[in-house]
């Protein structure tokens, strides 16, 4: 199985869905899961990589100055175009992780950047946003900064060309830049409140797993941040690990 970014609320939302906690653990209780788990633990994963999640450099820097859960092993720094970022981190998102790196390691934590794709619509209006992202190097900034990045890449998982071409050239610039980089790519079960089935999302794996170390896995719905994403559909992400897990 892959490395996993998961969230301890997606894992709720895979249970509602019919997912055992034995086949809950089996996927994610692993040393090869971030698990972001917010400020409460989890004790079904105490294997998974505790992990905090934040959209600015100042709030991380709050948060760990102040003392983060003492089970956290890694930060999430999330920059993208939406009010939970300041305009001045979209604006230089390799300045933005550079600085939360240095926070990140100087308390021992590992660096997890995701810097979405949608910073192109501030720093190349009007672009094509994956040809801009590649252009600007946006990958591999964070992979000069970072532990682990993912590539937002999902929302093209249905177009799986698209997705694995994209994830691919991304994928390669982040290792060039810091050959140690985890590299993860972005899945979801309903991205921006698209469609999608367990068998598109399974084929977009399939396409990029030989150039990536694993998934964010995000089970979204609507809220401040994905307000276009509805309701969450988790029943989608179930029969991908079913079907993961069959082969």
């Amino acid at each position: 199985m892959p490395k996993w970014l998961v969230s301890a609320g997606a894992l709720k939302l895979l249970a509602d869905a019919g997912m055992s906690q034995a086949e809950l653990s089996a996927d994610f209780d692993t040393p090869s899961t971030y698990l972001v788990a917010g400020t409460q633990g989890s004790d079904d994963y105490s294997n998974a990589v505790r992990t905090q999640t934040f959209t600015s450099v100042d709030a991380l820097r709050s948060a760990v100055e102040r003392g983060l859960d003492p089970a956290t092993q890694a930060v999430l720094y999330d920059n993208e175009a939406w009010p939970l970022t300041p305009t001045a981190e979209q604006q230089d998102p390799a300045a933005a992780e550079t600085r939360a790196a240095a926070v990140a390691h100087a308390h021992h934590l590992l660096l997890i950047a995701t810097p979405a794709t949608d910073l192109t619509r501030i720093l190349a209006p009007g672009e094509n946003s994956y040809d801009a992202y590649l252009r600007l190097g946006i990958s591999a900034a964070a992979a000069k900064a970072a532990d682990v990045i993912d590539i937002q890449a999902q929302g093209s998982e249905a177009d799986t060309s698209r997705y694995a071409d994209f994830v691919k050239q991304a994928a390669a610039a982040a290792r060039t830049a810091n050959p140690k980089v985890v590299v993860l790519a972005g899945i979801s079960t309903n991205p921006s409140g698209q469609s999608v089935t367990a068998d598109q999302v399974g084929a977009a794996i399939d396409a990029t797993r030989s150039f990536v170390d694993g998934y964010w896995l995000n089970v979204p719905q609507a809220g401040n941040a994905c307000p276009r994403c509805g309701t969450a559909q988790p029943q989608v992400a179930v029969g991908l690990l079913r079907n993961m897990n069959s082969h």
